[in-house]
């Protein structure tokens, strides 16, 4: 069998295995997000990553980077501490408060944050690196593509490749659901950049996540997150559930995970 990049991307279109977030479900999130990300540790692996990127020439003092899918912005304020300029863009308005936020209180006046989903942003112009963190917005080979003509040096994008929780896997059988573990779409990318003579360094990072949130807060969150909202009958499942489990109000997670790391120049 020929094996060429038509091949990979066909076999990503047909792999829906993964629910995408929603907006609604990240501006739900987001205060909570913007914390988890505050942590000590958090911005102590967001600075090693930045100054890797430092240590592989990938960007100085003079370089411009656009963040796909920016989240509450603190990798885009990293960045901007380092480069001439970063454009940041997210479909949540809450995230985006956050991103603003965190920028204002690093004093950088050198990050841009954009309202906008990744289909509809028009990219005018060309950055030394474009990168795609942990982002949902890369779903399928056109947001490759897209994401890849607006580089004029690098690309970073980063994914789960396998994701675990015990509790999660107990809400999907809850709501009569398919769990998914492992997670193909680095796959395909490293392949269709393979295909097209482009050999992308691919690295991965094994860990334990934990989230902790209150009964209320995470009622909330897993109903959007396995997207049941507008089903009374399975939203009653997984509240009665989470009650049950519930510790002092208070509900936690852990995941087994990991993350691969993709980089690779553009040709």
């Amino acid at each position: 069998m020929d094996l060429n990049s038509q091949y990979f991307e066909e076999l990503w279109l047909s792999d829906n295995q993964k629910k995408e977030p929603t907006v609604e479900l990240w501006d739900f999130r987001a205060e909570e997000y913007n914390l988890s990300l505050s942590t000590e540790s958090a911005q102590l692996n967001r600075k090693e990553k930045v100054q890797t990127l430092i240590d592989k020439g990938i960007i100085n003092n003079e370089s411009t980077v656009l963040d796909i899918g920016c989240g509450s912005g603190q990798f885009a304020v990293e960045l901007g501490k380092k480069t001439k300029k970063v454009v940041g863009l997210d479909f949540s308005e809450n995230m985006l408060s956050h991103a603003i936020e965190n920028a204002a209180a690093a004093g950088l006046k050198n990050t841009e944050f954009i309202h906008s989903d990744w289909d509809s942003f028009h990219c005018n112009q060309s950055f030394d690196l474009v990168i795609a963190s942990m982002s949902p917005a890369i779903n399928g080979p056109d947001h490759l593509y897209k994401m890849i003509d607006c580089s004029r040096g690098f690309c970073y994008l980063s994914a789960f490749v396998e994701r675990h929780s015990s509790l999660k896997e107990k809400l999907y059988s809850l709501t009569d659901q398919d769990y998914i573990r492992q997670f193909n779409k680095l796959n395909y990318i490293f392949n269709i950049l393979w295909t097209k003579g482009v050999f992308p360094e691919l690295t991965y990072e094994t860990g334990i996540h934990h989230r902790v949130f209150s009964l209320v807060k995470a009622k909330g969150i897993y109903i959007r997150e396995l997207l049941v909202s507008e089903s009374p009958d399975l939203v009653n499942r997984i509240h009665q559930y989470l009650e049950e489990i519930a510790e002092n109000d208070m509900i936690n997670e852990s995941f087994q995970q990991r993350k691969g790391e993709l980089i690779w120049k553009q040709s």
